[in-house]
């Protein structure tokens, strides 16, 4: 009995460890895209999948490109807009000389020197204050550092944001890397040197952004990682992967810009199930165009400027994606579908099980798709400047309207609070289970004690006179 108790007590335990695990677990949040606000007006056949794609977070861009915005405001209305028990996700884009590789004018750059790069961090610094935030630190950057001689400044500037960002102990901070140079050991080693370093420096670096606005599979990605802990020699370094446009995975030419056969990935979440990989995020929104790639392969898709919404991306990346394929909705086929319907038959899956997917099976047929390769490319692939320019909005007003937001941040607050609700009533059920344990045994024991108090048969009325024996040995024993 003692011993069924304690496993009982065990098992309580465990399983109240593990509920408690599941309250800290983190739930992003971010401002909606910008783009998504006049394509749902300007494209009604795509807007219901436009608004499923808002109820998970894509990662907010912090940047010093005019386009975006003030960079003051993004910070501020990001912060009023998540919930204090969210951890805020961005990307941080502001790099002075971001033009070193290409050689072009970065003309809407606001920031171009040192000193202006210190106060664009300390911007955002300031308003992020000492809140739960994730960090995905300036794309391509590191990249550059290994591809040419032109970028070397971009290393002081990666140590001065490393220091500065890890002044709140609530950060997490990942570098971007390239996946590209984690392909070959040359550019392996170089990035394993960079990361080091700058780990070194900044306590709250937990590692590297892999896959940031391009199309790599996860199965690929995993590998890489991998490859990047051994180079860098250090199993506490982890990944996270940009999944928003992985599920299919990128072509065999390598083409990275507005590519025909990709399809949106796994959906936001920091249950992975890959131990070195914290997160799967999404850091470009679904249907904002990679540039306009001019002379790129057949694998390409001719588009509009980086960062302006595209829509015929957008249908095909929904189509060919996880929403369709895994959660069971309805391709963008040129019909007008309520918006409110497909949220009200989709609502279960939506909420805070995100990450469990619905396996419904697709016809081959339901979709078509121009999937002629090119033979050949030896161009090195790049994520790139002009795919990271993030022109998300050409309007002035580069927040989103008050009622939008009430209602995005009702839905994602609500779906964790649901979520933790359902944690804690599991550690209640725990607790009852435990205390169930304990009055059946105390009850048991008193049983017992009970018995041993009343006697089997009735004392004898007359003493007999009891005469004892010499005791004998018993073979092979020690006791007399």
């Amino acid at each position: 009995m003692l011993r069924f108790f304690r496993a009982a007590v065990t098992t309580s335990i465990l399983v109240a460890v593990v509920a408690t695990k599941l309250v800290q677990a983190d739930t992003l949040c971010s401002l909606p895209p910008l783009t998504y606000t006049k394509a749902k007006i300007a494209y009604p056949a795509s807007a219901f999948a436009i608004e499923a794609l808002e109820r998970y977070e894509v990662a907010t861009w912090y940047s010093n490109h005019t386009e975006n915005g003030d960079y003051a405001k993004t910070a501020a209305d990001l912060v009023a807009f998540c919930p204090e028990d969210t951890r805020i996700s961005i990307v941080i884009y502001g790099l002075p000389n971001q033009d070193c590789a290409a050689k072009e004018l970065v003309a809407s750059s606001t920031v171009t020197s040192a000193f202006d790069y210190v106060v664009f961090l300390n911007t955002l610094i300031s308003a992020i204050g000492n809140r739960k935030v994730l960090y995905i630190l300036e794309p391509d950057a590191i990249g550059r550092l290994v591809d040419t001689t032109g970028c070397a400044d971009h290393l002081t500037h990666l140590q001065t944001a490393v220091v500065l960002l890890s002044q709140n102990k609530n950060a997490e901070t990942y570098l971007d890397v390239g996946y590209w140079t984690l392909q070959q050991s040359a550019t392996s080693t170089a990035v394993a040197a960079i990361v080091k370093q700058l780990a070194s420096i900044g306590s709250n670096v937990k590692g590297i952004a892999l896959n940031t606005c391009n199309y790599q599979s996860i199965s690929t990605l995993a590998t890489l990682c991998s490859n990047f802990q051994g180079a860098v020699d250090a199993t506490n370094l982890h990944c996270i992967f940009d999944t928003s446009r992985s599920y299919r995975g990128g072509p065999a030419s390598n083409e990275w810009c507005n590519v025909k056969s990709a399809g949106i990935g796994a959906l936001p979440t920091s249950k992975t199930g890959i131990s070195n990989v914290d997160y799967f995020i999404w850091a470009k929104p679904p249907g904002e165009s990679d540039g306009t790639c001019d002379g790129r392969t057949p694998d390409s898709m001719h588009g509009p400027k980086a960062g302006i919404f595209f829509d015929e991306m957008f249908q095909s990346l929904w189509n060919q994606g996880i929403m369709v394929a895994e959660k069971g909705y309805a391709i963008i086929d040129g019909t007008v579908r309520s918006t409110m319907e497909e949220h009200h038959s989709h609502k279960k899956e939506m909420g805070h099980e995100a990450d469990k997917y619905l396996h419904t099976s697709l016809s081959p047929n339901a979709i078509a798709i121009d999937s002629t390769h090119s033979t050949s490319i030896t161009t090195r692939q790049s994520s790139g400047t002009q795919t990271n320019d993030q022109n998300q909005l050409k309007a002035k007003d580069s927040s989103p309207t008050s009622a939008k937001s009430e209602q995005i941040s009702t839905e994602r607050s609500g779906s964790h609070r649901m979520g933790t609700f359902g944690v804690v009533v599991v550690i209640v059920l725990a607790a009852v289970v435990l205390l169930g344990v304990i009055v059946g045994v105390c009850h048991h024991h008193k049983k017992v004690l009970n018995e041993a108090k009343t006697p089997a048969a009735p004392l004898p009325t007359r003493i007999v006179n009891f005469q004892p024996r010499p005791a004998a040995l018993v073979q092979g024993s020690n006791i007399v």
